[in-house]
């Protein structure tokens, strides 16, 4: 059921030198991409149709034709795509809405739906195209996209998929091959992988070092299997190229020498060589270590919606009460908790249409349009709702000032739903009592109903707030957004 959003008239452009976080930006170096097989085409008339038809009475298509839905709901379009292995592929679909209805589609890979109504919001006519982009894992091999209309309007017209994947790969490096201090090689405990493992010694600053490959810069994850058959936890620093990632991170009992378990660290890659060190901190040393696994490729390692999200149990609450999710809800049921190096809520997202005027945003589609946003791009323009990423946070109130936590404009903030992460800036401030609401650019990304008349979702979505002074530079890059968003995730991870 669709539900209006009703919200109060925001707060505008306040002067940055009042708020002390608008001129707070910083330059974001955007590391090499992923290595990736390049897309793969698909055209949609090869595929495999059901209530609909192959049509050329519209212009801008690729290939022979486009197909053209049939109005009911359960119309589809089923592609048969191969992966050279198994990975994360991005999906892009490119399709025309020449309505102003958004025709919603289930998109399923091997027959599970990883993204339940996806919109396909109108593209002003049948001859403008746009690309929706998703991402979903695959098997190595043949693998079935489905596209599958949700309402009686059926779906848009659909022109291409676009398939690429990135394979999932990775490298052992052996303890006992890598630089040793105040430790030993050993064999005398069964499990292990290799010659050997390492027994450090049972002092303060032993440690294990190893020098690892990155094919390219990026967020990365590693692994390290190890043994610990005492009770005690075995802590070590983690450092990576001289710095710490991970203070203290716990190598915890295994019940017995012979048993193994891993302890896994996302950080950020140099392409080439990197140093890893893992070094006791207590006088007990370290545990036994096996090997560390490197996963291969290099920016193919930020967190998952699933290892964001296991990081936010319990909420320790900043905010002195609770916020509401509509200013129509009679009861404030949503607190802003606090974890290390970020805040967080679980909310709705309602839907925040101002800024530029575009076909989607205007005052014809928003009753409470308004042609400002709190933070300005690097042309001192308002921000494109439909264009950019953003969450809107509330204003400062006695309730919470995000101006208190090192949050302003610029700032990135993972916005999770449906088991995807979208990253977004803080772009925009809104009611005092409210919270929960970004741009139509991210609720489209996100597969939920952008519309702002009719649109958002009433539950199921968590914004992280990474603090600290990094911005967004310029905000309205969203690729900076991305490479720096996936840092930060990392760097959220190793540290709660």
């Amino acid at each position: 059921m669709e539900h209006v959003r009703l919200r109060q008239p925001r707060l505008r452009r306040l002067l940055a030198a009042a708020t002390g976080v608008a001129t707070l930006v910083l330059g974001v170096v955007v590391p090499a991409a992923p290595a990736v097989a390049a897309p793969t085409r698909y055209e949609a008339e090869s595929a495999t149709i059901s209530q609909g038809a192959v049509a050329t009475n519209h212009t801008g298509y690729s290939g022979a034709g486009f197909v053209d839905y049939t109005n009911v709901s359960g119309s589809y379009i089923q592609f048969a795509v191969n992966a050279a292995g198994a990975g994360t592929a991005t999906l892009s679909i490119r399709y025309a809405n020449g309505t102003t209805t958004n025709r919603p589609m289930d998109i399923a890979v091997n027959g599970t739906v990883v993204s339940a109504g996806l919109a396909f919001a109108g593209t002003g006519s049948w001859d403008t195209w746009a690309t929706k982009t998703l991402t979903a894992p695959v098997t190595a091999g043949s693998n079935t996209v489905r596209a599958t209309a949700t309402t009686a309007n059926g779906g848009p017209n659909v022109d291409y998929l676009d398939f690429e994947v990135q394979v999932t790969t990775t490298v052992d490096y052996q303890a006992e091959d890598a630089a040793i201090s105040q430790g030993v090689v050993e064999a005398n405990h069964t499990g292990f992988t290799g010659t050997g493992f390492v027994n450090y010694d049972n002092v303060v600053g032993s440690y294990v070092q190893w020098t690892v490959n990155a094919a390219s810069a990026g967020s990365t994850s590693f692994t390290i299997r190890y043994a610990n058959g005492t009770t005690t936890n075995r802590p070590m620093d983690i450092a990576v190229n001289g710095a710490v990632v991970t203070a203290g991170m716990a190598f915890g009992s295994t019940g017995t020498w012979d048993t193994w378990a891993e302890q896994t660290i996302t950080t950020t890659l140099f392409a080439g060589a990197n140093v890893i060190r893992a070094t006791a901190t207590t006088v007990n040393g370290g545990p036994n270590v096996d090997r560390l696994r490197l996963g291969s490729g290099g920016g193919g390692g930020a967190p998952t919606a699933a290892e964001l999200l296991a990081k936010l149990s319990g909420c320790s609450q900043i905010s002195n009460g609770k916020y509401k999710t509509d200013s129509d809800v009679s009861t404030a049921t949503v607190p802003v908790c606090q974890k290390t190096g970020a805040v967080f809520w679980q909310a709705d997202m309602d839907i925040d249409c101002d800024g530029v005027r575009t076909t989607q945003c205007n005052e014809n589609t928003d009753c409470c349009f308004q042609a400002d946003t709190f933070c300005h791009s690097s042309s001192d323009s308002p921000l494109n709702a439909a264009g950019l990423p953003y969450v809107v946070v509330p204003s400062p109130s006695s309730t919470w000032d995000y101006r208190n936590y090192s949050i302003g404009c610029g700032t990135v903030v993972a916005v999770i739903y449906n088991n995807k992460v979208e990253y977004a800036v803080v772009g925009d401030t809104g009611p005092t009592a409210i919270i929960g609401e970004a741009s139509y650019k991210t609720a489209s990304d996100l597969g939920i109903n952008p519309d702002p008349s009719n649109g958002g979702t009433d539950s199921g979505v968590t914004y992280i707030v990474f603090q600290g002074s990094q911005r967004v530079s310029p905000i309205e890059s969203h690729s900076a957004a991305i490479t720096l968003g996936q840092s930060l995730a990392s760097s959220f991870v190793n540290n709660n």
